[in-house]
C-alpha cells in the first residue's frame, strides 16, 4: 500500500491528520488507526500489515485493520499496491484499540481554492483566460 499523491499527512500527539488535496477533504485517524498509518507510510504492504496485526494481537483486530485498510482505499487515501517493507520499523502499542477514520467535508471549499496554482504565465493574481 501507498499514500496516494494528492494525499497530505502530518501525525500530531498520536493523531494523524490527513487532507486528500482532490475533493478537499479531511481526516482525523487515532486509535490502532494511527499506527496502521505509520506502517504504510514506512512501506508495508496490505498483507505485511494484516500479518503483523493478527501475531501482535488477534484475527479479530486483522479484520477490523482489513476494513479500516479498505476504507481508506475508497477514500482515496490510499493505494492498494505491492510496496515492500522499507529500512524503518513500527511499534505497534501494547493493547489493540479499534481504528477509527473521521471525516470532515466543512473546509472543502477553502481546501480546494489554491488561486496561485491556477494562473497562467503572468502569475498570480491574473488568471488564465
Amino acid at each position: 500500500m501507498v499514500i496516494g499523491s494528492k494525499v497530505s499527512h502530518e501525525c500530531v500527539d498520536g493523531e494523524v491528520i490527513v487532507i486528500n488535496m482532490d475533493n478537499g477533504t479531511y481526516y482525523s485517524i487515532r486509535d490502532s488507526g494511527a499506527d496502521v498509518w505509520q506502517l504504510i507510510d514506512a512501506g508495508w504492504n496490505r498483507d505485511e500489515v494484516l500479518a503483523l496485526v493478527a501475531v501482535e494481537y488477534c484475527d479479530a483486530a486483522s479484520a477490523a485493520i482489513s476494513l479500516f485498510l479498505d476504507e481508506l482505499v475508497s477514500e482515496g487515501l490510499v493505494i492498494d499496491a505491492a510496496a515492500s517493507k522499507q529500512a524503518r520499523s513500527v511499534e505497534l502499542p501494547a493493547s489493540f484499540l479499534t481504528p477509527r477514520l473521521e471525516k470532515f467535508t466543512d473546509l472543502q471549499d477553502l481546501l480546494l481554492l489554491d488561486p496561485i496554482h491556477e494562473v497562467g504565465v503572468a502569475g498570480w493574481p491574473h488568471k488564465p483566460a
